[in-house]
């Protein structure tokens, strides 16, 4: 990965920490493709490598919206989420003599 990219994932897995550590349930941060991309099609440069930086730590991506700016460059809005904690079982009741 190169150093910008490296940079930007880094920056945002922090930012997911920091929001991890406040106990918060969800992370909500916009990714910006790089602006020295082409805008044809193919990959976004460094926005797989920022999601997978948030994800490692725990966080799934719930939604994703786009939009982009007067340079047709994208931009990501998403929506990450913590795994809820599985409810624990009902414990059944019993008295003395029933079953």
């Amino acid at each position: 990965m190169g150093w910008i990219k490296d940079a930007k994932a880094e920056a945002i897995g922090k930012e997911a920490q920091r929001a991890l550590d406040e106990g918060r349930t969800v992370f909500v941060c916009r990714v910006n493709q790089g602006s020295l991309q082409s805008n044809y099609s193919g990959s976004l440069s460094g926005v797989a490598e920022q999601i997978e930086a948030i994800e490692a730590l725990g966080w799934q991506l719930d939604q994703a919206s786009f939009s982009h700016d007067h340079r047709d460059h994208a931009s990501a809005f998403l929506i990450f989420r913590r795994p809820k904690p599985a409810a624990p079982p009902a414990q059944r009741q019993v008295t003395w003599g029933t079953q």
